[in-house]
């Protein structure tokens, strides 16, 4: 338990100093693209910039008599790369371009990353830019707003070819803006609390994660921290906290399209009062001590299977509360989010090709990330069973160490995947800076809570308006 601790102290600080390094920060396995720690990609970006082949009036015939479809990954995507060559056999008219950084550290690869989402914003607002984005870095709410991408809810309803019922529509159904989608994530990832399955048996409370929100969590773990052996439930800072929880719901803070705050709202003053009793209870701490629930991020069934144990020797996957009010459900973070621009000469072959990335027999690695097309899930889950175990990394937590895998230890994880709703804000803001730094003031008692909402109202409304 105390390694659960010192990883979950550990995690938080590397968050935290990623996010002060760069607005792009993520978790470090989860946001690699196959990417090196070479320069840009000058002549890639260069190529598509000077010929302007993504300009709403471009000629999209290439010399040779091809269509060109000009792609932004952002990072180079070895996945990509080798799903446009078998695309381009099959179909010998189209030509993929892709536009690309590579992967670099400290400042300078900063300052490359901040210039590449510069020039598509600039492109893009001004209806140019490639004919598909890798969005998962860029303000995909702003280009909803000011009609940039192509709404592919009407052309999924449109194409006869596209059954909805291959992929997990429930994150689909997450994704969207204003009612309709405008990206189509590749895959995702599954957020929850990894618990200590055997130290809350032991108590005899029982509880169920399935529909709970934060005010009975924190009537449980007032009860668990009574009649077990630990001290919290679970440890952050009162400001961190509630960041979390606003994360988690952003959509009911910020109407993203729309450019509207809300947190001058019962529902985010409640929770302010939520998160301080759940301190002065002793329910969440940020004094170090052992714990009952750690927060979670699972990447596919292996990371299932590796990541809870990195923090309890017989861990379990809770559903993280809601919000009083909302519908029992889980979270999700979607990855790899593909737009098309509405602009585009070649739209058509633009949307033909995103359903070839989403085909069953093309996946990116297995341990990347859940992917959105069912029989992918299918595959890397049997494929798991069959083997019988998994293999820690070297350098984590578990040393390498083996762990066996039977269709029991990862019978509850459809169930998560299944009941995934809620898409998580993971990208850091100047709204979460806000929230830090206006919240204290009503954690230390000197500002009422709906004063505090009131500034940061006033506060999120300027930026949203800038």
């Amino acid at each position: 338990m105390k390694r659960a601790l010192l990883i979950f102290i550990s995690t938080m600080l590397m968050i935290f100093i990623a996010a002060c390094q760069s607005s792009d920060s993520g978790r470090e396995n989860s946001e690699g693209q196959g990417g090196t720690t070479q320069p840009i990609n000058e002549k890639t970006t260069d190529k598509a910039q000077n010929e302007n082949v993504s300009s709403p009036n471009a000629n999209p015939q290439s010399k040779g008599g091809k269509k060109t479809i000009v792609f932004s990954t952002f990072w180079e995507n070895d996945f990509i790369i080798e799903v446009k060559k078998k695309y381009e056999a099959d179909h010998p008219d189209i030509e993929i371009e892709l536009m690309y950084i590579q992967s670099m550290d400290g400042i300078k690869g900063k300052e490359i990353s901040d210039n590449f989402v510069k020039k598509m914003n600039t492109e893009l607002l001004s209806g140019k830019g490639p004919d598909m984005v890798m969005m998962d870095q860029l303000p995909m709410d702003i280009y909803v707003n000011k009609n940039i991408l192509a709404n592919l809810s009407e052309m999924m309803d449109k194409d006869p070819t596209f059954k909805k019922d291959q992929y997990f529509n429930n994150i689909l159904e997450g994704n969207k803006f204003n009612g309709n989608i405008y990206g189509i994530p590749l895959s995702f990832f599954l957020y929850g609390l990894a618990g200590d399955e055997e130290a809350i048996g032991k108590t005899g409370i029982k509880f169920d994660d399935q529909s709970w929100n934060w005010s009975q969590f924190a009537e449980v773990a007032k009860e668990l921290v009574k009649k077990g052996d630990r001290q919290s439930a679970l440890f952050s800072s009162q400001e961190d906290f509630l960041n979390e929880m606003v994360k988690d719901n952003y959509s009911l803070f910020v109407d993203q399209v729309n450019r509207k705050a809300n947190f001058q709202s019962e529902t985010f003053i409640k929770l302010m009062n939520q998160v301080k009793t759940m301190f002065d209870d002793k329910v969440v701490t940020y004094e170090p001590t052992e714990v009952y629930f750690v927060p979670t991020q699972i990447n596919s069934p292996a990371d299932y299977i590796l990541t809870l144990r990195e923090n309890f020797d017989k861990p379990k996957l809770y559903t993280k509360p809601n919000v009083d009010g909302q519908k029992a459900g889980d979270y999700f973070r979607a990855y790899q989010t593909i737009g098309i621009n509405e602009k585009s000469a070649v739209k058509e072959e633009a949307w033909d090709f995103l359903k070839f990335l989403l085909t069953e027999n093309l996946h990116p690695s297995a341990n990347a990330a859940f992917p959105l097309n069912k029989a992918q899930y299918e595959r890397q889950v049997k494929q798991l069973i069959k083997d019988g175990s998994v293999k820690a990394h070297e350098e984590g937590p578990l040393q390498g160490k083996t762990i066996p895998v039977t269709e029991a230890d990862i019978v509850g994880l459809d169930k998560h995947i299944s009941s995934a709703i809620y898409s998580v804000a993971f990208k850091p803001t100047k709204i979460q800076e806000m929230i830090s730094n206006e919240s204290k003031a009503f954690f230390s008692g000197q500002k009422s809570a709906e004063d505090v909402a009131k500034l940061i109202q006033n506060r999120v409304t300027t930026y949203l308006n800038e």
